[in-house]
């Protein structure tokens, strides 16, 4: 690990992936001025390969002419020792991914007014990478091709930012792909795109509706056993009503999700934008108001006090006990084994469903009390009811028994009296 890039110094590493590592730095300037960012680096296998290279450097000039809240900023693209890096935003927080598999870990899933409200904030980032414009004022036609969970993140006070626009395609490239070479997550990409057709900005929308569909249901939607046939299932689009197979699903977001996961282009919707408002639509039809205090919440309760202490930390420059950004869990990416019921992880915020009818720590903290008075009123109510029915019984063998042998000899109680 260097101990610097260019005017950053290098306090530790947070990621690596296959193209790509990233490190924590900190820039030191005059007067105690100092901020900490995420420093991206190609690894050495991979910068010295054009093409890599050529990717590295479109994200960058790409990044830098995109500003918007949900997209992560980037400061600079430079140089060491003929080393290309890029400086950007140091992000604290989780990816979708990370959240799925930490709401899969308590069996809960998220509400599916939240996970619309999520989605709002990402299709509002895309339209502004879709619609951006040259100098000229000619459209870049940006598609980003990689959406998918990992490339979702939430910060833990509640920001939503998409990230990683490496593979993204506009007109004026530097790097080309390849014809008949298809990139981003099977599971995740459209139909036109995985069959090498060509695309626009209606394959980012199908693949951000894929996402939210997981995410909302808990299920994977195109996953296969083989890539052969993940690929056929993304190419069929046949998408399952979630109205019927999970409970208490929004009929409104299954409307919207199923519009933009339309086998066919035009039947989707035309922009990030239009998606965007009806998914918002949803969310308020909810009655709830959601905004990122809500979603901080929500990540406190998933992650801890430890994880956001050590962001403080993180914040100030001090190296990290273990990786910031960690790597995505293998198992959102294969078929899912059968859940099991986690101990000691309790889980009451109500944007959390639980995802099983078995008894657990989590549907017991989750469950309102209003129900289990209803239970005692129901069992005082047997109680009372059984009670009534002896004596009905009794009264009915007694004057039996009267009808028999006489009036007379009707035995004198409080229940005999009451009915004379």
């Amino acid at each position: 690990m260097p101990a610097s890039l260019g005017r950053y110094e290098i306090c530790g590493k947070l990621a690596e992936g296959g193209m790509a590592t990233i490190y924590l730095g900190r820039l030191h300037g005059p007067k105690g001025f100092g901020r900490t960012v995420a420093l991206k680096m190609l690894r050495p296998e991979c910068a010295h390969d054009p093409n890599f290279v050529a990717m590295f450097i479109d994200e960058a000039n790409l990044l830098g002419k995109l500003a918007h809240p949900n997209i992560v900023q980037i400061y600079e693209l430079g140089e060491e020792d003929g080393q290309l890096f890029i400086a950007m935003e140091m992000l604290f927080g989780e990816s979708l991914a990370q959240i799925w598999d930490e709401c899969r870990m308590r069996n809960a899933r998220l509400r599916g007014d939240l996970v619309a409200w999520i989605g709002a904030r990402v299709a509002e980032a895309l339209h502004h990478a879709h619609e951006l414009c040259d100098t000229d004022g000619s459209p870049q036609n940006i598609v980003h091709r990689d959406v998918n969970p990992t490339n979702l993140f939430v910060t833990y006070d509640g920001h939503v930012k998409l990230l990683d626009f490496g593979l993204v395609k506009a007109v004026r490239k530097v790097a080309q792909t390849q014809i008949g070479v298809v990139k981003g997550k099977l599971a995740y990409l459209s139909p036109e795109q995985i069959t090498g057709k060509t695309v626009d900005r209606r394959s980012d929308i199908f693949s951000l509706a894929a996402t939210l569909y997981e995410v909302s249901t808990d299920q994977r939607l195109f996953k296969r056993e083989t890539d052969e046939a993940t690929i056929e299932a993304v190419r069929e689009a046949l998408v399952p009503d979630p109205t019927s197979s999970v409970p208490d699903y929004p009929s409104l977001l299954w409307l919207v999700l199923r519009r933009a996961l339309e086998r066919d282009p035009t039947e989707r919707y035309a922009t990030g934008q239009e998606l965007a408002r009806d998914l918002d639509g949803v969310a308020r039809a909810q009655g709830s108001i959601i905004q990122t205090s809500t979603l901080a919440e929500i990540m406190g309760e998933l992650f801890g006090k430890d994880r956001v202490r050590e962001i403080s930390l993180l914040r100030a420059g001090a190296p990290p006990t273990q990786p910031a950004i960690s790597p995505p869990r293998r198992s959102l990416f294969e078929v899912q084994e059968p859940r099991s019921s986690p101990r000691g992880r309790r889980v009451r915020s109500p944007y959390l469903i639980p995802t099983t009818t078995e008894p657990s720590i989590i549907s017991t903290a989750i469950q309102p009390l209003e129900p289990r008075r209803n239970r005692r009123f129901l069992q005082l109510s047997m109680v009372i009811g059984a009670a009534l029915v002896a004596a009905v019984t009794a009264t009915v063998t007694i004057l039996w028994q009267s009808c028999r042998t006489g009036r007379d000899d009707l035995p004198r109680s409080n229940v005999g009296s009451a009915l004379q």
